[in-house]
């Protein structure tokens, strides 16, 4: 973790699967293998430039107040060990687009 950033290759140590979630609409529950996206964007590819690589969403250039939220629930406790309690359990099924 270099000045503070997460990068693919320290999450894919520590995890097979990351959770994809939008803070601002239904849209939970997309799970990808994270062996795919090592493969295709990287070891050092950010966690922070993920989001938006995966968001598919049409609300991605909205207004700042609209925009596409998307998170990985899930990420904290694959960082760090600790638990995000605030974090929704997502219905959790692959998405094979990666």
């Amino acid at each position: 973790m270099a000045n503070g950033s997460v990068n693919l290759g320290e999450v894919a140590q520590r995890a097979t699967h990351i959770n994809v979630a939008c803070s601002r609409c239904a849209r939970r529950g997309r799970r990808y293998r994270l062996f795919k996206v090592v493969a295709r964007q990287g070891e050092d590819f950010l966690m922070t430039n993920l989001a938006s690589e995966v968001a598919d969403c049409p609300r991605q250039n909205a207004s700042m107040t609209e925009r596409c939220d998307v998170y990985f629930p899930g990420l904290r406790k694959i960082t760090t060990g600790e638990d995000d309690a605030t974090s929704p359990k997502p219905d959790l099924e692959d998405d094979d687009d990666y």
